[in-house]
């Protein structure tokens, strides 16, 4: 059985491993990483090389050998479990790598990884596996990939919409368990924000296409801000209209506000509209005003189990905030 230490140190030469990979695929598109790039862009057109590029750098900051031990360290977890549990880990696969961090999580408590992939991402995860086993065979017996039911588990974590959560929690209610439903991430503008904290705002919103969890798909904004200078500060991104997905979504979206006759801005590429819901669709952001700060705040404190992580300058309390640009860059 690998000892905690043993564990943060392969993990960290996944990491480090990982980082070589990328340079070694920036150069040479016929290099490994890149070959398994393509082949996950194969099965899901949502995952452009880019995406997994970037994807795959921020788990080369995570795994750090520094970062690594303050977190286990915050855990107590012990150098040796004494009872290792089986934890199946249903995938979701929305964005490349979605559930690394449950991945990174049972094994560095030494328990034992048994995944059901996605349909949408199954090639990933498996490859980064593959590295960490050659690194040491004793991983082999400590992570399982299945793309069938998920059989002889003693504890289950499971990533799905607020429909299947349902099935989740009556399927796996004998278990112990951690059922995640629908979240999303919101922005909170104050107006005194300059061209530099809107521009990084973009990466919030359309890194992954807004996919994710952890993607802006509503922004509150003072009464009297004008909207349309965000098409400026995120024209960076206006290039993802030319992917045939994302373009398919903004002519549907589009043609339901013409036939419903609601009043939306369009930059050609981009669409917002002013809205109370808090989910918008791909190439789509919801706006909406406020009178004061503390009002938008007990409005967002309203719905606080819906929001992965506010995006904002200003001081929002009680809620998870992070700086403008910095919401795909978890610790």
């Amino acid at each position: 059985m690998l000892t905690i230490e043993e564990r943060i140190k392969y993990l960290t030469r996944l990491g480090e491993k990982i980082n070589h990979l990328l340079i070694e695929s920036q150069k040479d598109e016929q290099s490994e990483l890149h070959q398994v790039m393509s082949a996950a862009f194969a099965k899901n057109g949502w995952f452009t090389i880019e995406n997994q590029r970037y994807a795959l750098q921020k788990l080369t900051e995570m795994l750090q050998a520094d970062a690594l031990h303050r977190w286990a360290q915050s855990y107590a977890i012990p150098a040796n479990p004494s009872s290792p549990r089986r934890v199946g880990v249903v995938m979701a696969g929305n964005i490349p790598l979605v559930n690394f961090h449950d991945f990174l999580a049972v094994l560095i408590t030494g328990h034992r990884f048994v995944g059901k992939l996605s349909s949408s991402d199954p090639v990933l995860l498996p490859y980064l596996s593959k590295i960490l086993i050659g690194e040491d065979s004793r991983w082999q017996s400590e992570i399982t990939f299945t793309d069938g039911s998920l059989r002889d588990f003693d504890a289950i974590i499971a990533t799905g919409s607020d429909n299947t959560s349902r099935y989740f929690d009556y399927y796996f209610s004998k278990h112990p368990h951690i059922i995640r439903k629908n979240r999303t991430s919101v922005a909170v503008l104050s107006g005194e924000e300059d061209e530099s904290d809107l521009a990084l705002l973009a990466d919030d919103v359309f890194r992954y296409f807004g996919l994710g969890c952890r993607n802006v798909s509503k922004i509150f904004i003072p009464k009297q801000f004008d909207p349309t200078v965000l098409f400026q500060s995120f024209s960076a991104y206006a290039y993802i209209i030319n992917h045939h997905k994302y373009h398919n979504n903004y002519d549907y979206q589009k043609a339901i506000c013409l036939v419903n006759k609601d009043a939306f801005l369009d930059s050609g590429w981009l669409l917002m509209k002013y809205s109370t819901d808090l989910f918008s669709p791909v190439s789509m952001i919801f706006l909406e005003e406020y009178d004061n700060l503390t009002d938008c705040t007990n409005r967002l404190i309203g719905f606080s189990e819906k929001l992965q992580c506010v995006v904002s300058k200003a001081p929002c309390s009680h809620l998870p905030v992070v700086a403008p640009g910095q919401s795909q860059s978890p610790d």
